[in-house]
């Protein structure tokens, strides 16, 4: 086994490794997220985590996790510790555990503090007229510029990404989750920022509400930004469906022979 900890929770490793027994990881705990990766909640020693576990990993990436590349736990870990430098709010990592068979890697698990922040996925059904939610935009809106202009680029940035918490005295707060696939940069282009919110939602309202705000807040032509977003949205999708399409053939050609 090889192991990351935080310091501060070196005393409950042994517990946590206890969690990612397959057994008891399978019978134990309450399941958060079950597609393609199984993320679940423990209370461990009084302290509340989440543990999340990578799903099926190709012969290939065994070979190349455990040779030439940080697997998705390392990086999670890693990447929440360069969030926190930043001033970026984001769940706590508490440690980083991986399994190995015949020399390879089997699972890789990221442990992080549990947090009573909501996600924000809601929103993909957002209305453009119901404007009790437009408090909540705005301040999400400002939040986006902020990590922007800090030079993050999450690479699955989307409103499911993103936990938010109403404070009693008026405000919101946010916390960024799933951080494995992400680069920090001195500075994002425009191009760049528009192309990494394309992804936000496939709520075209929200999308352009969440364009026009930005582009006010940077004094920028909201007309040409929400253009410039939508058409950057098209592009991703074009090329998804592209890829499914390819997937799908591939399959059929698979079985014929």
């Amino acid at each position: 086994m090889k192991k990351i900890v935080n310091p501060k929770y070196q005393s409950i490793v042994p517990l946590l490794q206890g969690l990612i027994d397959p057994v008891a990881f399978e019978e134990r705990g309450e399941v958060l997220y079950d597609i393609r990766n199984k993320v679940k909640r423990f209370s461990v020693d009084g302290v509340e985590v989440v543990v999340k576990r990578y799903g099926r990993i190709t012969a290939f990436n065994r070979l190349m996790y455990s040779t030439f590349r940080k697997s998705k736990a390392i990086r999670a870990y890693q990447n929440a510790l360069r969030l926190a430098e930043l001033g970026i709010d984001t769940p706590e990592g508490v440690a980083v555990l991986e399994t190995y068979k015949y020399g390879l890697l089997h699972h890789s698990f990221f442990i992080s503090l549990c947090t009573s922040d909501r996600s924000l996925s809601f929103l993909r059904d957002f209305d453009v007229s119901n404007q009790t939610l437009h408090p909540l935009l705005d301040a999400l809106v400002a939040w986006l510029v902020e990590i922007h202009n800090k030079g993050v680029y999450h690479q699955d940035l989307n409103v499911g990404n993103i936990l938010y918490r109403e404070h009693p005295s008026g405000g919101f707060s946010f916390q960024l989750i799933d951080n494995n696939r992400m680069k920090f940069y001195q500075e994002l282009s425009l191009e760049m920022r528009l192309k990494n919110l394309r992804r936000i939602s496939d709520n075209v309202d929200l999308l352009n509400y969440i364009l026009k705000r930005y582009a006010e807040l940077l004094h920028l032509d909201s007309n040409e930004i929400q253009l410039r977003g939508c058409f950057y949205l098209l592009m991703f999708e074009a090329k998804q469906y592209a890829k499914r399409k390819l997937k799908c053939k591939w399959l059929k050609h698979d079985k014929r022979f």
